[in-house]
């Protein structure tokens, strides 16, 4: 795997952030999302913005790796090219 790196994310207004909850839930920018047809729509409506913004995927440490898996489908489903993860940096007492 790769290693970690400590990048400040750069935030911007038309970033799309999607998380997985630790209950597999998928959230766009804090909100539900129903479905994976409703995930895949949204994104194909985003892609079609110039210039597109970027999806940054954050998962909770205890979530699942297949809704991930599904949000990265998606994204490439969609055609948007830039995709990040987002991830907390490991307690500097050595603890998960």
């Amino acid at each position: 795997l790769p290693k970690e790196q400590n990048i400040p994310t750069q935030t911007k207004p038309e970033n799309i952030v999607l998380g997985v909850g630790p209950d597999s839930r998928i959230y766009w920018n804090m909100s539900p999302v129903k479905d994976q047809q409703e995930l895949l729509a949204r994104l194909v409506k985003e892609a079609k913005k110039d210039p597109q913004p970027e999806v940054h995927i954050r998962g909770d440490a205890t979530a699942r790796y297949a809704p991930i898996g599904r949000i990265v489908l998606a994204v490439q489903q969609a055609g948007i090219v830039k995709i990040a993860f987002i991830t907390e940096p490991p307690s500097p007492a050595g603890g998960d």
